[in-house]
């Protein structure tokens, strides 16, 4: 499908829920109003809702060599290296906390369920996208702050223990963008779609380290988020 442009329009107040904002680069405040306090359920409506920038062309990755050994003893194989940009790799949809998430256990991960804890995820384009959306799945399960100190890279370690990701209401997965991809770092926009049916497409980036995808926190906790109109531009990814 083609690439939207993004929009141009900015809220009218800066404290306006994100669901209602068609363009914005988080502040560290609106992050932390997405990862500690869950998606504002308020939409207040508005119109030329653009998408994240599509910072890469997705590509296809030769296959690793052998499977890596992580502390834990996760040795689940590379298997396929071809980036899903146009569907979905195959996989059944499990339940993690209070969200439907796709998995397979043993393609692409997660290898290993501990608890709310979903891990050990193929060194592939697909593993990291499993492992990006079972991220934020373990969301609606455990606090931020516990979350971001297991799975995360350079997190702040001041996030505190606030409200879970859905706390403000339900939200489920409705599909994906693949931005870009190598062996060691990938990036997804991921969309969530909350109350009322309304869009939100948040840029996550994963890192692998230690035989398996953890997310890159961003340096200047400002990763992008916008509310889209639809999933044009995105692979559609659902169990509804």
């Amino acid at each position: 499908m083609s690439a939207q442009s993004p929009s141009k329009e900015t809220s009218a107040s800066e404290d306006r829920s994100p669901w209602s904002r068609p363009s914005v680069l988080l502040s560290g405040a609106l992050l932390l109003t997405l990862v500690l306090l869950g998606i504002v359920v308020s939409v207040i409506g508005s119109g030329g809702a653009g998408r994240p920038a599509n910072t890469a062309a997705a590509a296809t990755r030769p296959a690793a060599p052998s499977a890596p050994v992580s502390a834990g003893g996760c040795t689940l194989p590379p298997g396929s290296q071809i980036v899903p940009s146009t569907s979905p790799p195959p996989a059944q949809w499990g339940t993690v906390g209070s969200m439907q998430v796709p998995q397979s256990p043993a393609v692409y991960g997660p290898a290993r369920s501990d608890g709310p804890w979903e891990t050990c995820f193929a060194h592939s384009p697909s593993g990291a996208l499993l492992a990006a959306m079972n991220l934020w799945a373990e969301g609606t399960a455990v606090p931020p702050s516990e979350l971001f100190a297991r799975l995360a890279i350079g997190a702040p370690k001041n996030l505190g223990s606030n409200a879970q990701l859905d706390s403000s209401g339900p939200v489920q997965f409705a599909g994906y963008r693949y931005d870009s991809y190598t062996p060691s770092d990938a990036q997804v926009a991921i969309v969530f779609q909350g109350p009322e049916g309304k869009l939100l497409a948040v840029v996550t980036s994963m890192a692998w380290r230690d035989g398996d995808w953890k997310y890159l926190f961003p340096t200047n906790g400002t990763p992008a988020m916008q509310v889209i109109p639809d999933l044009t531009g995105y692979v559609q990814w659902s169990s509804f």
